[in-house]
């Protein structure tokens, strides 16, 4: 165990954080390592859009990441049931990427999250409770 993930669990931190963390990171870092486990690696794609997005908007997110990685956060969300921001991405795409019809559906997007973006935390959780090895919790 890393001093940080010790550091983490005095202070009460669950696993789950843990997990978000290391996929926040790898979002970031653009891959994660491989032998990475499945639910890690997609809730690492997601990550990265999503966090683009929160830190400059949808239309900002569309701007810093490549299609590629744009379908991957599409495909991640579907893989975590949320079937409405795998659609609004699509929609994004379908529209050549274009910067200002991303900002047009920033609004939509956070709605969707709903508040203190609890649906993709429970998204995650429920994921993570329902297939615990994706996550390399088994």
């Amino acid at each position: 165990m890393n001093e940080v993930e010790d550091v983490w669990r005095r202070a009460g931190l669950d696993e789950l954080h843990l997990i978000w963390s290391h996929a926040a990171d790898y979002g970031a870092d653009g891959e994660a390592p491989e032998g990475t486990p499945r639910g890690i690696v997609q809730l690492s794609y997601l990550l990265r859009v999503y966090n683009s997005a929160m830190g400059g908007g949808l239309g900002f997110a569309v701007e810093v990441n490549e299609p590629f990685r744009l379908k991957r956060a599409m495909d991640a969300m579907r893989y975590f049931g949320l079937a409405d921001l795998a659609e609004l991405v699509a929609d994004l795409i379908e529209h050549d990427l274009d910067i200002g019809h991303a900002g047009s559906r920033h609004d939509d997007f956070e709605a969707l999250l709903g508040p203190q973006d609890e649906a993709l935390t429970r998204a995650f959780r429920a994921r993570a409770a329902e297939r615990p090895a994706d996550f390399g919790l088994e």
